[in-house]
């Protein structure tokens, strides 16, 4: 979870960082000021893990997330009226992590970073993980998909996954194209390149991983074998995720021609201090 919009907010984070120290000239980038960032989301029922505190990097240079982490600031977590400093993790440049603490539903974490000169600060209400039914147990070859319905309190929204708990064999393609397959790019070939799921009995995303992340503001979604490239047994979870989450992914999604900087929800800072909390059911494919 951590490391998926690792790249794309690394890249907003130059982009802000320029921004601030453009003028009236279009093409003088201006001096750079270097802005705190921040990355993390807090799991009810985990331990505060992952916790990356970094700082932006000129847009015309080439840098690894490793090269922009910070690893002697001080990180301070508030929770009911108490403060812990989180240590830094070995091997890890820039995350930090309090492995002693839980993370619980209901209650507000405000995070506060400090580097020399520079102060961030972030809250979060950690949401109640939602209740996920299903209408089904199993999921048979050429059998009907079923539903999975979920309820909860939070106003964010929801991410779906779903991960392998015990893989089996590959599902033949013949089963995921119901007979219609198609050729590769070279004669004679058999493969997924030059293959397009949209236009075959699978569905789209049948041949990507089943690990498939999707942010929703709906509460059901329809679990179809040929979703799946395996047999064996899966999780299906549902996310409850908190507003600052919610409105970082909403307005992210922005025209690329306008730029305009997303919610961060930091101040003193660029970045997204989130939480969550998960319920799943689980279901075969057979």
């Amino acid at each position: 979870m951590t490391h998926r919009f690792s790249y794309s907010l690394m890249l907003l984070a130059a982009l802000c960082a320029v921004s601030v120290g453009c003028n009236s000239n279009p093409t003088d980038m201006g001096e750079f000021r270097p802005s705190l960032y921040i990355e993390g989301y807090l799991v009810a029922g985990s331990p505060v893990d992952n916790i990356f505190v970094g700082t932006t990097m000129p847009l015309y240079e080439i840098y690894s997330r490793d090269e922009s982490g910070i690893t002697n600031a001080t990180v301070a977590l508030e929770v009911d009226d108490t403060a812990s400093l989180l240590q830094p993790m070995l091997d890890k440049p820039g995350y930090y992590h309090l492995p002693t603490l839980q993370v619980a539903s209901g209650k507000t974490y405000r995070l506060t970073v400090e580097v020399e000169d520079l102060t961030a600060q972030a809250e979060t209400t950690v949401p109640y993980p939602p209740s996920v039914t299903a209408a089904a147990t199993d999921l048979t070859l050429s059998g009907d998909p079923f539903t999975a319905t979920w309820e909860g309190q939070t106003a964010g929204g929801y991410f779906t996954t779903k991960t392998i708990q015990d893989a089996g064999a590959s599902i033949p393609l013949e089963e995921l194209f119901g007979g219609r397959m198609g050729f590769g790019p070279m004669p004679g070939s058999w493969g997924f390149a030059g293959i397009d799921t949209t236009q075959f009995t699978a569905i789209r995303d049948s041949l990507a991983s089943v690990q498939q992340w999707q942010y929703v503001q709906r509460n059901t979604t329809t679990l179809d074998w040929r979703q799946f490239y395996k047999y064996g047994a899966y999780a299906f979870l549902v996310y409850a995720i908190d507003d600052n989450y919610a409105d970082y992914l909403i307005s992210s999604r922005q025209d690329e021609q306008v730029l305009d900087e997303p919610r961060f929800h930091v101040s003193g800072g660029i970045g997204v201090f989130a939480s969550m909390a998960a319920d799943s059911t689980f279901f075969i494919v057979k």
